[in-house]
């Protein structure tokens, strides 16, 4: 952990348990492949009727990157001119059907590895976006890359040809550590390299990575100090993501590298980087990059991307979006060069759901520092978690704008995770059952209070509302409530006691019960996650986000007193329960009831 003093503005090291971002198509509703084509040739003619942008895939590697999970195809140079041509095709095929209104703002050519490209068709390609993209008189035309493959003439040509931004994957300059990530070069080849590439009309920017295994605060300050002499335009900071796929966990499964970074200390190295940087006089232009004065840099891609602007998308494993829809390019790359040029080579496409625009409204501007919480005025959830994000300053609410600190801005990934998972998203069958009109409240109501013990899921169905609802109008003093957002704690909390519980899993088809101690569990990757290796008849992941609140219900059930928690979702129905134990004659265990109502309690003050 890096030394310094921090503050909460700068850090909040635990204020989640994990930093996660929605998925791209988040909200997206998927359509049947026979529809593809033909919504495809109807959006296309009228999808740059505003400004959008163009990406680019080039998905060839030299070598697969332990960190990385963009790997797709190993490179070969037969490939270069087959597929530049295909990608061409492309191009002009689709420029042939559009009805260009608006201007491309920004091209991207991304990786894979772009850079690996034959000179010439790399310069090909560039003239070929001139020539059917209509691109702005101000364009931002990035070609990502790395050293290997990139010399001094190919970046002059294609600076030559029209490009004027190179973005570099440097991730550290420490030798070792580069040598065990899978790069070629060495920590001082790489920056004699990147100071060649500064003296060149272009803007270059290189990216960092920190959180990486071995990687210390030493080397991380090292990295920092280095990059930050060079006549960069721009400097991004990544924090590394370990997905379960990357080639990097087998060697930290079998010892050969440490654990990564934790996601607490990867905020203080961000907050180190932030206070680094701008002491040096780098601006901060987004949550992960900076930008130094009067070199040109405008980062015009990376933050637009992140907007509801259009996005077109070419070559295998692209993805894009234009009109109602966002899409996925064939990521196999023999599908992708024996497609028919008349239709897209698509591997995914779905219609975007009813907050796509809300959601890309709060990407762009959690990505420039603020937020309009205008959207959640009539939203507790939301505002609760607003409300709790300036206690633990991560942001500093102010009227109906929120404007972030460091720490917030390195959690905001999170942060919009949480916004958008705290709207309704039922279906207005869905909300018509849930919304239980006084009449029927009291009904229930009257039916419970003579027979409490009834299957409240029963009851539920019998009058067409939620479990929820029913719950809601028990006697009062048969139930306790918390929020969901709680869940963590709860389940941690019973995982200490020493004797079993019931936990019940109960859908339509079936009741699943295991009565035993309660496994322990950790967060990842949107789950709290049973640890499996522990004694016990449960195991397994849930999606602890999805809890809406928490029931303590109190009562009679088939001639027993029967006290358990009700986990419930944003839908209003039982993700699992969890019934409190008994002993060896019978009797509800007193410890656990009054452990699980003194933390609901605590949890509520």
């Amino acid at each position: 952990m890096i030394n310094f003093k921090w503050t909460p503005l700068q850090a909040a090291p635990n204020a989640f348990p994990e930093r996660q971002a929605l998925m791209p198509i988040w909200g997206g509703e998927a359509v049947e492949l026979s529809q593809w084509q033909n919504l495809w040739q109807q959006q296309l003619p009228h999808a740059l009727h505003t400004d959008g942008l163009a990406y680019l895939h080039i998905p060839f590697c030299a070598s697969h990157c332990i960190f990385c999970g963009f790997y797709r195809n190993a490179w070969k140079n037969e490939y270069s001119k087959i597929y530049v041509d295909r990608l061409i095709a492309e191009l002009r095929h689709e420029a042939s059907l559009r009805q260009d209104k608006g201007k491309i703002q920004a091209v991207y050519f991304g990786g894979g590895t772009p850079t690996a490209l034959h000179t010439e068709d790399l310069v090909r390609l560039i003239h070929a976006c001139y020539d059917y993209l209509p691109l702005s008189e101000e364009c931002e035309f990035t070609i990502e890359g790395r050293i290997s493959h990139f010399g001094l003439e190919k970046a002059q040509a294609c600076i030559d040809a029209g490009a004027n931004r190179f973005s570099i994957g440097i991730q550290t300059f420490n030798t070792a550590l580069r040598k065990r990530l899978g790069r070629k070069h060495s920590g001082e080849e790489a920056y004699d390299y990147l100071q060649q590439l500064c003296q060149l009309n272009a803007v270059i920017v290189a990216d960092l990575i920190f959180g990486l295994p071995n990687q210390n605060a030493e080397i991380w300050q090292q990295d920092l100090a280095t990059i930050s002499s060079l006549a960069l335009s721009g400097l991004d900071i990544y924090a590394f993501n370990n997905y379960p796929f990357l080639p990097i966990n087998r060697l930290i499964e079998h010892g050969k590298l440490p654990e990564p970074a934790s996601f607490s200390d990867q905020s203080i190295q961000y907050a180190y980087a932030v206070e680094y940087l701008n002491q040096l006089g780098w601006q901060q232009v987004s949550n992960n990059h900076f930008a130094f004065p009067e070199r040109g840099e405008r980062n015009r891609y990376n933050i637009l991307v992140k907007s509801n602007m259009p996005c077109l998308a070419f070559g295998s494993g692209a993805g894009g979006s234009i009109g109602n829809f966002s899409y996925q390019v064939q990521s196999n790359i023999k599908d992708y060069l024996n497609t028919p040029l008349e239709q897209k080579p698509l591997s995914y496409l779905s219609r975007h759901g009813p907050y796509k625009s809300l959601l890309g409204t709060i990407q762009h501007s959690l990505e420039l520092g603020y937020l309009d919480t205008s959207p959640f005025t009539h939203n507790e959830k939301a505002q609760r978690l607003l409300d709790q994000w300036q206690a633990q300053s991560l942001l500093q609410h102010q009227g109906k704008m929120a404007y972030l600190n460091t720490s917030g801005r390195y959690w905001s990934p999170t942060l919009i995770r949480k916004l958008m998972l705290s709207l309704p998203t039922q279906s207005n069958k869905e909300k018509n059952m849930m919304s239980a009109n006084a009449e029927l409240q009291n009904k229930l109501r009257e039916n419970l209070a003579s027979n409490p013990a009834q299957v409240l899921e029963m009851v539920a169905g019998m009058h067409q509302c939620n479990l929820e609802t029913v719950i809601n109008c028990l006697p009062v003093e048969m139930v306790a409530k918390t929020n969901g957002e709680h869940f963590i704690t709860i389940m941690q909390a019973i995982a200490t006691w020493p004797h079993p519980v019931t936990f019940i899993a109960h859908t339509p088809d079936a009741v699943v019960e295991v009565t035993a101690r309660l496994p322990s569990g950790k967060i990842g990757r949107g789950f709290y996650n049973f640890e499996h290796t522990q004694e016990g008849g449960v195991h397994g992941h849930l999606r602890y986000e999805n809890c809406h609140a928490i029931y303590l219900i109190d009562r009679p059930f088939m001639g027993k007193r029967t006290v358990s928690l009700n986990f419930i979702n944003q839908q209003g129905e039982a993700m699992f329960k969890i019934f409190i134990g008994r002993d060896e004659q019978g009797q509800l265990r007193e410890e656990q009831i009054n452990a699980i109502k003194q933390l609901i309690k605590a949890v509520n003050q």
